[in-house]
């Protein structure tokens, strides 16, 4: 079928500036034709287009009609420029124009049915710019993309002009030339006195889908020349014409109903594929290009069956190269539910017809051998025995009747009859759910259970067919057994009311099985479907499902039928009835409310023998340690000439000074902290010298305030001579505030600690401290631009987009690195830093629990540290913590486990690091945009995870959705997560010409102390750096690799909460004392410090 002329590009775009002269020429269009002889007539129609509600009469702009070459017809000045922009809330920056296009020359009332392209004008409020000052791509190209439309099998022709008129007319002093580069045999020249691009033959879509060429630009001014390269894409639009065929040639299936025989239930499927694509949308015209249709005289086959169609798009190469095509499925499917006793054998065909296609091979034939079946209603060949304890309370399940292949059937309703005894002994009936195949025992009267004279009943079940009315019958022989027991007195109904596993087993309730209810023991981790509970009877209660029998009484079993509030961590089961999860011990009373909550009782563990065995094995270990202790420190004086010097594990030379400080019990106090060898007094708080870390108070000029929270603050600081360092060095100072109490100085001096022990380019670097003769001051490394969080959010104002092509770099990007456009491959490198932060922490064993943006620092050079300057966090980020009483927890970055169990791991720093991500993905946004904090606990556990950002790669994402994985030792590794950031920043161009570009920092291990000073670490005995990829990263990034840290660090850790290894270090305790101790558990330090 013949379309007419069209155009070959769906939008131009071209920039028009202030006083412009008069027939200034803009752009040119071009159409190509639908058969030979067509000519092109091009014709502008309607007005400006100045915005969705708003257009303005067209005095500018007018189109040659027979060459397409769009004009100035009238000079755009200032005044012009502001009657557009009246009524407009934002200065006016584009204008849009429709060209329409003709065979014939046009008359008015054609243009709303001709076909049409759209110009979009950008207005400048500016006179046109010199020639030089133009780069080379605005000298040859717009802004626009050279993508093209060329229908397959209509004839060549000139579809697109390189040269810009506007840049000709304008820049006649310039020479601009063009190449246009392309595989040789492609269908395409360029005509070098026109700058044309023409289709030299008709194009086959089935034969090549996508043409793939490159526009080359060369700019000449005197002995100036420049060159620039784009891509030139052309796209090969389908018309029908190929006819449907079958893949292998298989035009037959099988169709057999036997057991299945409900109405929708598809018998059998055969595939039609065609070479041409078919659209999506419209679903329903694009079904009707197609249509299948079941060719029959028999009523009965159209009234039983019918033919439904789908479609898909696929690849597939029928003249030997891949192209888009379309499978057709022709599904043969029940219409309405066959009876059981129906039984036919024909042939069914299906006539599939191409109603676009013209040509004899536009239909195809398919056969379905159709086999109908009967099936037989019987029971198999035995007889039903259940034994049943008299002790059973009403509506305890015995067990389940069900014909041969019951489990099979779809479609065939069967029920289940019990024919009454004559005997007076009836204790058990039999029910059946909407859906169930099966009929289901249980104790109706159990009382009957009880009589003496009630030992062995017979009954006769029948099954029948409800369509055919077809019935089979079977013997049922009930044994009862069993002892009576005394019941126990004030025991609940239901059994799902006890919450412990003693009281539990005590009483009886609605569905035992033999007089007392089971305990379920769960799992115990988090929300699980394992949870603790109190039931009737394991194997039925809690399943998931309510069953019909269940749903006779809601004391049965609510933990699988109540419809009323579930309180605490849980998750709502099938058609929004009973828990189907739950966080430790679930139980409910009856039509009123259910209740998960952490069971505080523990199981003991352990009986008198093994507390023996372990009370021996820990004296034989005690004494074993005191005499090898004795023995090495006898050596030790033996052997030493003089006394030792003192070190960073809490020797020290003097005697420690002190100064008082005011304490207040209401204050967290952290029971780690009170085994510090006596050195804490309530009145004094004595702080040991350690000449390898001291610095001299006079020697330190404190600044301004970085930071400031309710009990501390952080300043910046000169220090003079700092490690031998001459003339004065910038660094951050952490100190307390006056209102502090005795718990936030012990929280300061266990950082002091930890951070004397830590020594790694990603970690905020420790140079010294002021602990004697006045308060305590840490002085540790100054982070020249603060935290990540804010860099992020002040980079939005650097540039335009943070995910900037290396072509539009600033122009202070030389001057001044830092100051530049972020890139994604900054981003990369940046959660790259931190990742093998994390990693060397967790290879320390410690645990960070508090890793988001705002605790990772941002130094010179872009290097990230992650610190902790937790003193000032309540001042900072006012959203991110949830208070709790006394403490203040950061919901929006805590690992679910943390949040449920209070576990904090490696695995729950990990979860933090996913949030992490997305911070610096988002440029510094907020987690869980919208959502309240206290909200989080009842989304996080339904499996709700926040959407991936714009911009963000679906690699990237991926990683995000592995950190937040719920179970944790299925989250990665922060040495998995660094290996994967390193292959993110290869494939980043952007970051290898960061990388390319980066001054090597010679100070990333050295910063300018002696071998001798440099506390713990020494990097000249470090091992080899690794290779290939990681060093190679590294290297580029810095100028040097890391060390390759071992799976167990050399670094020894002093700890004042004792030596014990399993116990956790948290490398920044000393804040979470007050900010992330709840209120509940900070009673129960209190005990424990005491």
């Amino acid at each position: 079928a013949a379309f007419g002329l069209y155009f070959p590009r769906k939008e131009y775009l071209e920039n028009v500036y202030i006083d412009q002269p008069a027939g200034t020429p803009l752009l040119r269009i071009h159409a190509l034709r639908d058969s030979h002889g067509e000519v092109a007539h091009f014709h502008l129609c309607q007005n400006l287009i100045v915005s969705r509600a708003r257009s303005h009469e067209n005095n500018w702009f007018q189109i040659r009609e027979k060459t397409g070459l769009l004009y100035l017809s009238k000079s755009l000045d200032r005044e012009d420029f502001n009657v557009l922009s009246v009524g407009n809330w934002m200065p006016l920056s584009k204008v849009m124009l429709y060209v329409f296009l003709s065979s014939h020359p046009f008359q008015e009332k054609e243009c709303d049915s001709a076909t049409r392209t759209t110009v979009f004008l950008s207005l400048i409020n500016a006179t046109a710019p010199a020639c030089s000052s133009l780069t080379a791509r605005q000298l040859c190209f717009t802004e626009m993309d050279l993508s093209f439309h060329i229908k397959e099998n209509k004839p060549a022709g000139t579809f697109h002009q390189l040269q810009l008129p506007s840049v000709h007319h304008l820049c006649q002093n310039l020479s601009i030339s063009y190449k246009l580069l392309a595989a040789e045999g492609m269908p395409f020249r360029y005509n070098e006195n026109t700058t044309g691009v023409s289709v030299t033959q008709r194009l086959d879509r089935e034969e090549r889908e996508r043409y793939e060429l490159i526009a080359k630009c060369t700019v000449r001014e005197g002995f100036r020349e420049m060159q620039v390269e784009v891509p030139f894409l052309v796209n090969v639009l389908d018309e029908d014409d190929s006819p449907p065929f079958l893949p292998n040639g298989t035009d037959t299936a099988d169709a057999v109903v036997e057991f299945s025989r409900k109405e929708g239930t598809v018998l059998a499927t055969l595939t039609v594929y065609d070479a041409d694509t078919t659209p999506i949308y419209p679903l329903e015209s694009s079904r009707k290009k197609y249509t299948g249709t079941i060719v029959t005289d028999d009523p009965w086959i159209t009234e039983t069956f019918r033919v439904e169609h789908i479609f898909d798009e696929i690849h597939f190469s029928p003249n030997g190269s891949q192209v888009r095509g379309t499978q057709h499925e022709y599904k043969l499917v029940l219409n309405k539910s066959i009876s059981v006793t129906e039984h036919r054998y024909f042939q069914l065909d299906v006539l599939v017809n191409d109603t676009e296609f013209n040509g004899p091979e536009r239909s195809v034939m398919l056969h379905f051998n159709v086999s109908i079946l009967p099936v037989s209603i019987q029971f198999p060949n035995m007889t039903y025995q259940f034994a049943v304890n008299r002790n059973a309370e009403r509506f305890a399940q015995i067990g389940r009747i069900c014909i041969e292949n019951c489990m099979k059937f779809r479609g065939v309703n069967i029920t289940y009859k019990l024919l009454s005894p004559s005997v007076s002994c009836y204790p058990v009936s039999i029910l059946q759910g909407r859906e169930d195949k099966w009929g289901s025992l249980y104790v109706n009267d159990s009382s009957v259970l009880r009589r003496p004279e009630c030992k062995e009943i017979q009954y006769t079940i029948q099954a029948t067919d409800k369509q055919s009315r077809k019935h089979s019958k079977t013997l049922l022989t009930i044994v009862l057994e069993g002892t009576l027991l005394k019941k126990e007195e004030d025991c609940p109904e239901s059994c799902a009311v006890s919450k412990h596993h003693a009281e539990c087993e005590e009483c009886g309730g609605l569905g035992v099985l033999t007089g007392s209810c089971q305990w379920r023991q769960g799992s115990g981790k988090g929300i699980t479907t394992n949870y603790s509970t109190c039931t009737p009877s394991i194997k039925t209660c809690p399943d998931g499902t309510c069953d019909v029998i269940e749903s006779r009484d809601p004391a049965v079993c609510p933990q699988d039928c109540t419809s009323g509030n579930i309180i605490g961590g849980h998750g709502k089961g099938i058609g929004n009835l009973g828990i189907k999860s739950g966080h430790g011990i679930c139980y409910c009373f009856p039509r009123k409310n259910c209740y998960c909550e952490k069971d505080d009782i523990k199981e003991q563990l352990c009986d008198d023998v093994c507390k023996t065995v372990i009370a021996g094995a820990v004296l034989l270990s005690f004494i074993i340690s005191v005499l090898l202790s004795s023995y090495f420190i006898h050596r030790y004086h033996k052997n030493s000439p003089k006394p030792p010097i003192a070190s960073a594990e809490m020797t020290f030379r003097r005697p420690a000074q002190s100064y008082p400080i005011s304490y207040s019990s209401s204050n967290v106090r952290r029971p780690s902290l009170d085994s510090m060898e006596n050195q804490v007094s309530v009145d004094t708080f004595k702080i040991p010298e350690d000449p390898k870390w001291e610095f001299p108070r006079k020697n330190l000029v404190l600044g301004k305030t970085l930071g400031e929270g309710e009990f501390g603050k952080v300043v910046k600081a000169t220090a003079f001579r700092l490690k031998g360092r001459a003339g004065y060095t910038t660094v951050a100072v952490k100190m307390l505030k006056e209102n502090a109490s005795q718990s936030e100085l012990r929280d300061l001096l266990s950082e002091f600690n930890l951070l004397k022990q830590v020594n790694h380019p990603h970690v905020i670097k420790l140079y010294g401290a002021c602990s004697q003769d006045g308060p305590l001051y840490l002085i540790v490394e100054y982070a020249k631009y603060g935290s990540l969080r804010s860099f992020l959010r002040e980079s939005r104002k650097v540039g335009p987009s943070y995910v900037g092509s290396d072509g539009n770099r600033n122009s202070s990007y030389l001057d001044n690195p830092d100051e530049r456009a972020l890139t994604m491959g900054d981003l990369i490198s940046f959660a790259w830093q931190i990742s093998r932060g994390m990693q060397y922490l967790a290879e320390m064993k410690l645990v960070h629990r508090d890793l988001a943006a705002r605790n990772v620092l941002v130094a010179e050079g872009r290097k990230m540290k992650i610190s902790d300057f937790g003193l000032s966090r309540d001042v900072y980020e006012e959203d991110s913590y949830v208070k709790r009483s006394k403490g203040r927890i950061p919901v929006k970055w805590m690992a679910i486990e943390s949040l449920f169990d209070h576990i904090y791991t490696t695995q729950s720093d990990v979860w933090s690091f996913g949030v992490l991500l997305w911070e610096i993905v988002t440029l510094g946004g907020n987690p869980y945009p919208g959502i309240a904090p206290e909200r989080l606990f009842n989304l996080l556990k339904t499996g709700y995870r926040m959407e991936r950002p714009e911009n963000c790669s679906e690699e990237m994402y991926n990683l995000m959705l592995r950190c937040w994985k719920q179970e944790p030792d299925k989250r990665p590794t922060f040495a998995e997560i660094s290996k994967e950031l390193e292959k993110m920043m290869v494939k980043s161009r952007d970051y290898l010409d960061l990388a390319a570009s980066t001054p090597s920092d010679s100070l990333l291990y050295d910063d300018g102390l002696s071998e001798e000073e440099t506390p713990l670490v020494d990097c000249n005995n470090a091992p080899l750096p690794r290779t290939l990829p990681s060093t190679w990263i590294e290297n580029k990034l810095y100028g040097m690799s890391y060390p390759n840290w071992p799976e167990e660090s050399p670094v020894p850790l002093t700890r004042f909460d004792g030596t014990n290894s399993v116990f956790s270090r948290y490398a920044n305790d000393s804040v979470y004392a007050n900010w992330m101790v709840s209120h509940s558990a900070a009673k129960f330090m209190d005990k424990f410090d005491s």
